[in-house]
């Protein structure tokens, strides 16, 4: 009995991580952040944070209720200068997930994730 649960949880892992797999490989390994504005677009590495970080997609594409058939854009909700619904606008909402994600990993896991505006938003040369 002890066994069947094990293997059950072992099956339900891997197909779990699997599935993630399978669905990062969908999506581009990079993308650029351009909302607009005075700073500089970002360039955000989406592959290594869904597979090396294993950040869950739902972190960013939190309003999407099925990832298979596409994500909705930020700007939908998080406008330049105002949010819509109540939602923050895009500055204030990508510093909430990114920067205090950043600050929370560099604090508990000693690493050097960026913090500063020149960290994320460098300007071409």
């Amino acid at each position: 009995m002890k066994l069947k649960k094990v293997l059950i949880g072992i099956l339900n892992g891997a197909f779990l991580l699997g599935g993630t797999y399978l669905l990062a490989q969908q999506f581009p390994k990079e993308c650029v952040i351009d909302i607009g504005g005075k700073m500089a677009p970002v360039k955000f590495l989406h592959a290594k944070h869904v597979t090396e970080y294993k950040v869950s997609c739902k972190t960013c594409h939190h309003k999407t209720k099925d990832l298979t058939k596409g994500v909705q854009k930020c700007s939908e909700c998080h406008g330049l200068k105002e949010g819509k619904e109540g939602a923050p606008r895009a500055m204030l909402a990508f510093h909430k997930n990114c920067v205090n994600c950043h600050k929370k990993v560099n604090a508990e896991q000693q690493k050097n994730a960026p913090t500063k505006c020149n960290e994320c938003h460098k300007k071409e040369s």
